[in-house]
């Protein structure tokens, strides 16, 4: 159950009733059935609650279960709960297991969740029917409220749900994981100010509580990680608050590779590259080590593939553009797999893999590296099959044909056809932008919804830029307006959710920057330039453009110091 959606979901209904008999197989898929029993891993287990199952193995599996869930590796939480079933056909908070770690609206595995949701609810009834007719009941009450309050999560609303989390939290303070899902789902996010609204800091109060109390759980540091994923700058701060309650856990739990990126990506905010290199590597060698032991491709292991990617993304940040473009290069050959178009790995390689070359390119910016991005897409046939699947097809491709029209009306104002260059923008840029939003309400009912969301986001900054940029090298009359242009793709430069790696890799304070000093603004150049660096921490592009405004404004000492400080991101080994 992935934390930091960037946008919320609609939930289909669930049916509480299956007319054929139950069968395991309805809600272990059989690739899952065949595979070896999942590896152990009692240092990440924080859960505190007993676990009702005559089978020691079952109870064990549950818990590693729930804390995989926590630690957001759903395929994995979602194999330990299935072994768990192995052992114990009726274990209640094993189909409650199930239910949570395949709780992502529409995935390729809804059917199981829908399955397990049926038959926990049978299980309650049978045995609240049981107490009814003067038998001792067979679960107890604390589990039962889980169960209610995890079927209300996927079928009708998780607010609601987070409340019953809450009041099961309330009355039974050591269920952690009830009262984690609670802050979960009751949370709030940040305004446009960057401040957290009254329910995120709620939520955050509750959480410090929470790590009060339990300050070695790997459940509770896991989602304080979490919780503050997309947290902008101003309203914490990473180094003190969130950096050393990442490296504890990392360090307590070394062998989970969602927790090294977890690492990773509060490195990399912190501007600390070298580190979130390391990090991302480990989660990126785990991952890959686990793939090839269970014998499984990244269809089920996402996370290699986000691991890979943020690693580019942080190697370009360092100024090794080479080495990025090298991992890009590597991820970028990974095959699609036609039969399973909706799998997260084949989500993530479409969305964010197979463009990951072209947006180095267009970062770096050299010349000859808008062409060398248009060669590096998909091609049309490449695509087809998902593209034109008659059940889930993807609106990657329209986002490929966007990139490609952005570069497009790049290459024209490389080559001074501004006219031509307008064009580009406004009529065909813009008109796959509008392409995609009028599916919004479609796409929110598709696997791949959280990845159409960030696309879109980018693609509203690259628009306000692309404007920009038109601006600044046309007409003399309209460039003055190209500042506000860029300060509105600035604006609207977020931070990417789910401990993603952010789709333009520019800090759009530097575009504003650029047009700065084309007009001879120094002390604003540097200002803007400034901002960038605030924005992704040691980027080297935004240094480099700090030192050449110190220069121009006769600061070499100032500059030296800069350049100091690019030498060391750069070179730090």
């Amino acid at each position: 159950m992935s934390y930091g959606q960037g946008e919320e979901q609609v939930s289909p209904i669930v049916k509480t009733t299956i007319k054929k008999p139950f069968t395991m197989d309805l809600v272990v898929d059989e690739r899952v059935a065949k595979m070896a029993t999942p590896e152990m891993r009692p240092e990440m287990v924080g859960v505190k609650m007993a676990i009702s199952s005559p089978s020691e193995k079952a109870r064990a599996y549950v818990k590693t279960g729930f804390a995989l869930v926590h630690a957001q590796w759903d395929f994995e939480a979602y194999r330990h709960f299935c072994a768990a079933l192995a052992e114990d056909q009726d274990c209640l908070m094993a189909y409650c297991g199930v239910t949570l770690a395949l709780a992502k609206p529409h995935n390729e595995y809804a059917k199981y969740r829908m399955a397990a949701v049926t038959r926990m609810l049978d299980l309650v009834d049978a045995d609240e029917a049981r107490v009814k007719a003067g038998n001792v009941e067979r679960f107890p009450a604390v589990e039962k409220g889980f169960v209610l309050a995890t079927a209300t999560l996927v079928s009708a609303s998780p607010r609601a749900a987070g409340m019953m989390f809450q009041r099961l939290g309330e009355k039974f303070p050591h269920l952690i994981q009830a009262r984690l899902l609670s802050v979960f789902l009751t949370r709030g996010g940040y305004d446009v100010l960057g401040s957290p609204t009254p329910e995120q800091k709620l939520a955050i109060t509750n959480t410090r509580k929470l790590l009060h109390e339990y300050p070695t759980n790997p459940m509770v540091l896991g989602f304080w990680l979490s919780l503050n994923a997309e947290a902008p700058a101003s309203s914490i701060n990473i180094k003190k608050d969130i950096l050393p309650y990442a490296r504890y856990l990392a360090n307590k739990c070394p062998g989970v590779p969602s927790w090294q990126h977890a690492l990773g990506h509060y490195e990399w905010r912190a501007g600390n590259y070298l580190l979130a290199e390391n990090a991302f590597t480990r989660a990126a060698d785990l991952y890959g080590r686990w793939m090839k032991r269970e014998g499984v491709g990244v269809n089920d292991c996402e996370g290699y593939v986000r691991a890979k990617c943020y690693l580019a993304n942080t190697l370009y940040q360092r100024g090794s553009f080479l080495a990025a473009m090298k991992v890009a290069r590597e991820l970028r050959a990974i095959k699609l797999d036609p039969a399973r178009p909706t799998s997260p790995g084949n989500q993530i390689l479409l969305w964010r893999a197979y463009s990951l070359p072209a947006r180095l390119y267009i970062a770096h910016g050299a010349d000859g590296d808008m062409d060398r991005a248009l060669k590096s897409f998909p091609g049309k046939e490449e695509l087809r099959h998902f593209v034109e699947h008659p059940k889930s097809p993807t609106l990657a491709g329209v986002y490929t044909e966007a990139l490609s029209a952005y570069l497009g009306c790049r290459k024209a104002i490389d080559d001074k056809a501004m006219a031509a260059a307008g064009v580009l923008h406004k009529k065909t840029f813009r008109r796959y932008i509008v392409a995609m939003a009028k599916v919004a309400n479609g796409a929110k009912r598709s696997a791949d919804y959280s990845h159409y969301f960030n696309a879109g986001s980018s693609l509203a900054i690259y628009d306000m830029e692309l404007a920009g940029l038109v601006a600044m090298h046309g007409a003399q009359d309209m460039r003055m307006t190209a500042s506000n242009w860029f300060r509105s793709a600035r604006d609207k430069q977020g931070l990417a959710s789910m401990m993603m790696p952010p789709l333009v890799m520019t800090a759009m304070e530097n575009r504003l920057a650029e047009y700065y000093l084309a007009i001879g603004k120094h002390q604003e150049a540097l200002d803007a330039y400034t901002a960038g660096e605030k924005r992704y921490p040691n980027n080297v592009a935004s240094m480099l453009g700090i030192k050449r405004c110190l220069e121009l404004l006769g600061r070499n000492d100032a500059a030296a110091v800069v350049q100091k400080q690019i030498d060391m991101v750069k070179t730090m080994k």
